[in-house]
């Protein structure tokens, strides 16, 4: 008798310091990916923690298929992490309790390594509208030289330097469905002589981190420092390097709180470190372009991976001045993705690549949910519900009309910024809105910007763009024309650019329709948009996260799927 073979699934663990995801390929889904990120489901921001839960979720899931195991953990192998997780308790007996040590690769020696930056640009791969392109991966660290395999083409670089060098950037070839290296910068790390507790790096990415870490106490601030560094004065160094070992420790942010913050007397100093660590980034960045043109000069396509890709405002200085003809950033450039790096790493092995137009592209890769009308009825049933003709109408009804919503639609966004599934919306041109969100929705400090959804069609019109530029993603922060500098003002920063994303209707129909109508009602094609979410939690991912951010957040009411929940107080 003949044994079927089942079909094989691949399973990619990002074990990430900061934010550890799995991801699911499957040849035999329509949708083709679906990515958990840990931080969604733990509520913890950032969180880097062994995904068990996901991984028991997903065994059971898929018992009826082969796994295909691959994975990665940035700065330490994962082999290395667990080992250290096993010296602290039990980790190792923990994992064969719950049935997970096939995840391990203590005990499971078919789970293949991915090297950080190949990871990386995998994703950048699947993502890609370009056959032909220069990939550039930088972030804060990637795999060190030892971890990287013999079988990787990486490894040819990996070997000519000292083993406990970690990546800091590398370029690839893409071509033809296949990535080459080109080129990889290494970095060590070393001991502050002054302040042993912190070491630094000439890594373009650490040294925003430290950054971050000095004026936010959080190496995962540096959004806020790109948001920040427009307040302040250029210090003048002119290297990383120089910048941080100017740093006096005693100065820095030691607190939690936005209030303790905003009252910690650092405010002037630390305007001026982002100012000055934002000026060093774009340099850098430049330069890493030039030497991309002279190692690639027939190249004119570049797509920018990592974290490092997530500085919006060194991403459209590059469009203006570096001579590419496009440059495309993906919708979850970070480590969010690296369990998906991971999981097309192996998946590519035996299927071909196929290009992803700018209009068939999206970004909500989050686990697939459906909630009947009866799940929705008694998870608010202490709320009034309405269930609308057209949720889209109703929505852009209340909007126009001052009020500010939560909007939950479909599978969420999985990259760090909400791009109309997991969203609050708003008016733009309502003065003391941006205040109004950052102290009674948000809970944010003061200073920090919001972007906006806008149709695609109107991009040219509002900004200083052309009418074929795309951003999807919120990748750029795009100069307003002056015309719009007052309608869009609670979506404008202090260098009047916004954070904008450009909405195509065969991205996301209803989110699409939604800003038709508010257009429809106000004049403008756009809405303020920011995460559903407040300060310091994750994207709200499931219906539970949904009911405890209304019970806290001062939203006028949500949409969720076709129903608006109410909530009692009015904004």
């Amino acid at each position: 008798m003949e044994i079927k073979k089942k079909s094989p699934i691949f399973i990619g663990m990002g074990k990430t310091l900061f934010c550890s995801s799995v991801s699911v390929v499957d040849p035999l889904s329509h949708e083709l990916v679906e990515t958990y990120l840990l931080e969604r489901y733990s509520r913890k921001k950032a969180d880097g923690s062994w995904p068990a839960d996901i991984l028991s979720s997903l065994k059971e899931k898929y018992s009826d298929r082969d796994l295909v195991l691959s994975e990665n953990r940035d700065v330490i192998s994962p082999y290395d992490f667990e080992a250290a997780l096993d010296k602290g308790f039990p980790f190792f007996n923990y994992l064969e309790k719950k049935g997970l040590h096939n995840f391990s690769s203590h005990f499971n020696k078919q789970i293949e390594y991915i090297p950080h930056h190949f990871a990386h640009a995998q994703v950048a791969k699947y993502m890609s509208p370009f056959k032909k392109c220069a990939i550039l991966v930088i972030d804060g660290a990637g795999s060190k030289a030892a971890d990287i395999p013999s079988n990787y083409l990486d490894y040819e670089f990996a070997s000519k330097v000292e083993s406990h060098l970690h990546e800091e950037s590398s370029l690839y070839l893409f071509e033809q469905g296949e990535l080459t290296p080109i080129l990889k910068n290494w970095q060590e790390f070393k001991k502050s002589e002054k302040f042993s507790e912190h070491s630094y790096s000439d890594g373009l990415g650490t040294c925003y981190e430290k950054i971050a870490e000095f004026i936010f106490n959080s190496k995962r601030a540096s959004g806020k420092v790109m948001g920040l560094a427009p307040f302040g004065k250029d210090l003048g160094f002119e290297t990383s390097r120089e910048l941080l070992y100017s740093l006096d420790w005693g100065r820095s942010f030691k607190g939690g709180s936005k209030e303790d913050w905003e009252a910690s007397g650092e405010m002037d100093h630390f305007k001026d470190l982002a100012c000055t660590v934002q000026r060093i980034f774009e340099e850098r960045m430049f330069s890493i372009i030039n030497q991309i043109k002279e190692r690639l000069p027939n190249i004119d396509k570049l797509i920018i991976t990592g974290g490092c890709a997530l500085n919006c405002t060194s991403n459209m200085k590059l469009i203006e001045k570096s001579g590419l003809e496009q440059i495309y950033i993906p919708p979850f450039p970070g480590d969010e993705s690296i369990g998906l790096g991971c999981s097309l790493a192996k998946y590519y092995e035996g299927h071909k690549w196929s290009i992803k137009k700018h209009s068939d592209q999206h970004g909500y890769l989050g686990e697939k949910r459906e909630y009947a009308k009866s799940d929705i009825e008694k998870k608010f049933e202490s709320y009034q519900i309405i269930w609308p003709a057209s949720i889209a109408k109703l929505s852009a009804e209340l909007i126009s009309d001052g009020h500010i919503i939560g909007w939950y639609q479909g599978r969420s966004e999985s990259g760090p910024r909400a791009l109309g599934n997991r969203s609050i919306l708003s008016r733009m041109d309502i003065p003391g809105r941006k205040n109004y969100l950052n102290e009674s929705v948000k809970f944010r400090e003061s200073f920090r910007p919001y972007g906006a959804s806008v149709l695609f069609e109107r991009g040219e019109e509002y900004f200083h763009i052309s009418k074929d530029f795309n951003n999807p993603y919120m990748s750029f922060a795009v100069k307003l024309r002056d015309k719009y500098l007052d309608i869009f003002k609670e979506a404008t920063h202090i260098d009047q650019t916004s954070r904008m994303q450009l909405v195509r209707r065969e991205q996301n129909p209803r989110y699409y329709d939604l800003i038709r109508e508010v257009e429809t009602l106000t004049g403008v094609g756009a809405v303020l948009n920011t995460s559903l979410n407040v300060m310091g939690e994750p994207i709200v991912e499931t219906i539970d996260d949904l009911r405890n951010f209304l019970d806290k957040s001062n939203v006028y009411g949500l949409a969720v799927g076709d129903a608006f929940i109410l909530k009692e107080r009015e904004v």
